[in-house]
């Protein structure tokens, strides 16, 4: 078919059919993410979502699939959201014309529609039609997208199984930023941190077929297709996640280079610390970054990062998370951010440490229930007034997070139990806090969630550049009237509900009811620290003397 793009090829699969399962709250990574399941109206998930696409780009589709489209996700899928969409407004009459042009293509247009295309149509028709109504994060999910999704096996970050070894961000327009490489991993050695990955071709899928499609279709996939043609970071992290071999065209100061990638298992710098999501430097001796150049490396991760700076301070430690994400590793083993944050923490503690060094440069989000654990390890309600204090306490010796706010279920508040006195044994000092956090644009969503509490609990202190600016939330729903056939992680087959991925929530800090959307974080006195070396001078200045100067 002459206008067929790459994502018309994803939608071969789908037949109808019926199943069970559960929602999931997701923001995406992200996120993306392999997060654990929640139930439905949780608001557990949260990441990074690149700037919305430009409408000269969208894909030059017939008019008689829009109509379709447009009938199908308003008459069998989606005539609910409508309702919300609109507030009410005469549902009766939209359906009903929309309707009557199915009526006339039924018995009238010229030739017969397969279901197929209909169906691959159906998703694309719903998510132009919430984003027409001005949710650029929304979209509908085919049965075999959000399987892709909820079942990340094969996703882009390290792990036990086969994998490429990187993390990375979307960049709308450009392509994928690449956040982190897994040190001896298929990727090492080739792709570097800040590396942009512009283009992808000679794709073999993971079940062996020749580019990521179903069915026939093209034996390369271009990120014209992909990123500047309006894929978003859920649906890219999905489809990518169906990448087995290809060769990355990736843009290094100035010039593209391909690299032929392949998965493959990772060999961990230290196997008593296989973590997916936090990584630690507290010395060449304790840490489970790279330390030395290996194989075909140019550099390694300490060198990277200027780890090295860290002997200039006292009783400091390094920890990075790269997402607020849990990941399958085993049918009966699951690794968390959280878990691991506490185990590097607890080393941390351990060796004596007193202050931290919390660097989420890149980290676009991920599960808000992860991220809320992580904060109440790290803040101290010491520092607040008696006033503030009663805005955030609780019961339980639990304090609040995050509040989220919706438009039709009311306020949904996340609190922890506060469990800072565990790992560090240096009081909070209202002055100098004792934690640094590093951010970037590509600090997002969870991330910034993270840094807003510690700023509004007075416990950090914000170094580094403008964080994303993502303050509202997602969830998923299914859409349990339809289902289809997926293509299995294992090669088989089963059945999938439709899903429908949308904004349902503004998130506000827990002092300050501080909403970050479009606006991010902007350091107050160390702005602009846009380079390791930069941050790391000032980061020494700082707690040295109490006194950095921004460079």
């Amino acid at each position: 078919m002459a206008n067929r793009d790459f994502f018309d090829e994803e939608f071969e699969k789908i037949e109808k059919a019926s199943s069970d399962n559960t929602s999931r709250v997701e923001e995406r990574r992200g996120g993306t993410d392999g997060a654990p399941s929640r139930k439905s109206g949780d608001f557990d998930s949260w990441s990074s979502y690149q700037a919305p696409q430009s409408t000269a780009e969208k894909s030059k589709k017939p008019l008689y699939i829009v109509l379709i489209c447009l009938a199908l996700v308003l008459c069998i899928a989606l005539g609910w959201v409508l309702c919300a969409v609109f507030g009410g407004i005469g549902r009766s009459k939209q359906e009903q014309l929309l309707a009557d042009v199915m009526s006339i293509l039924k018995s009238d247009y010229y030739k017969e529609v397969s279901q197929e295309e209909l169906w691959k149509a159906v998703e694309q028709a719903g998510t132009a039609l919430l984003q027409t109504a001005g949710d650029q994060f929304s979209r509908l999910m085919s049965p075999q997208t959000y399987y892709n999704f909820e079942h990340p096996t094969s996703v882009l970050v390290s792990g036990n199984g086969n994998v490429f070894g990187m993390t990375f961000q979307v960049v709308g327009g450009v392509g994928l930023y690449v956040s982190s490489v897994v040190v001896n991993s298929n990727s090492y050695g080739k792709l570097q941190e800040g590396d942009i990955i512009v283009k992808m071709t000679d794709i073999t899928d993971i079940y062996g077929g020749q580019g990521v499609t179903y069915g026939s279709g093209a034996n390369a996939v271009t990120y014209e297709q992909i990123v500047l043609n309006g894929g978003d970071d859920l649906l890219i992290r999905s489809l990518l996640a169906l990448v087995d071999k290809a060769t990355f065209h990736v843009l290094r100061n100035g010039s593209v280079i391909p690299y032929e990638i392949a998965r493959g298992q990772i060999g961990y710098v230290n196997p008593l610390y296989p973590f997916e999501y936090v990584e630690f430097y507290f010395g060449d001796n304790l840490t489970n970054v790279s330390t030395t150049v290996t194989g075909d490396a140019v550099t390694c991760t300490k060198d990277e990062r200027k780890l090295g700076n860290l002997s200039q301070l006292k009783d400091t430690g390094y920890i990075r998370i790269s997402e607020f994400s849990a990941m399958d590793v085993s049918l009966t083993e699951q690794t968390r951010a959280d878990d691991e944050f506490r185990q590097a923490l607890t080393l941390f503690k351990n060796s004596g440490l007193k202050r931290l060094i919390l660097d989420l440069k890149g980290n676009p989000g991920g599960d808000v229930t992860i991220v809320s654990n992580i904060a109440g390890m790290l803040i101290s309600a010491d520092l607040l007034t008696p006033q503030q204090n009663q805005k955030v306490a609780r019961r339980n010796n639990e304090y609040l997070i995050t509040t989220l706010q919706t438009r039709s279920q009311g306020n949904s508040e996340r609190t922890v139990k506060l469990s800072r006195d565990l790992y560090f044994t240096q009081a909070p000092n209202a002055d100098k806090p004792d934690v640094v956090v590093w951010t970037d644009s590509g600090s997002a969503s969870a991330s910034e969630l993270l840094t807003g509490a510690l700023l509004d609990y007075g416990m950090a202190t914000h170094m580094g550049t403008r964080t994303y600016g993502k303050g509202i939330a997602q969830v998923i729903l299914p859409l349990k009237d339809y289902a289809g056939t997926v293509k299995t992680n294992d090669g088989g087959t089963a059945t999938e509900y439709w899903h429908i991925y949308f904004t349902i929530a503004s998130y506000f800090s827990p002092v300050t009811d501080t909403n970050i959307q479009g606006d991010g974080y902007t350091p107050k006195t160390y702005n602009n620290l846009d380079t390791y070396d930069k941050l790391w001078q000032n980061t020494i200045e700082y707690f040295n003397s109490g006194e950095g100067i921004p460079s």
